[in-house]
């Protein structure tokens, strides 16, 4: 399971890519994630692949 509560990303520089962003996603779901140009669609797959950290949130 994946599962995030209230995850907020900032960049130095103030730059919020993620605002309190919550979702559990179970064994065997499928989620399709899309957005415009700086949504924060590979700042939210990057922390899913724990590449990156979250500001807060867990």
């Amino acid at each position: 399971m994946i599962s995030f509560q209230q995850v907020c990303k900032r960049y130095p520089g103030g730059y919020e890519a993620l605002k309190s962003i919550s979702f559990d996603l179970k064994k065997g779901e499928m989620a399709f994630l899309t957005g415009h140009s700086g949504a924060g669609k590979s700042t939210l797959l990057k922390l899913i692949a724990a590449i990156e950290r979250p500001t807060s949130g867990i």
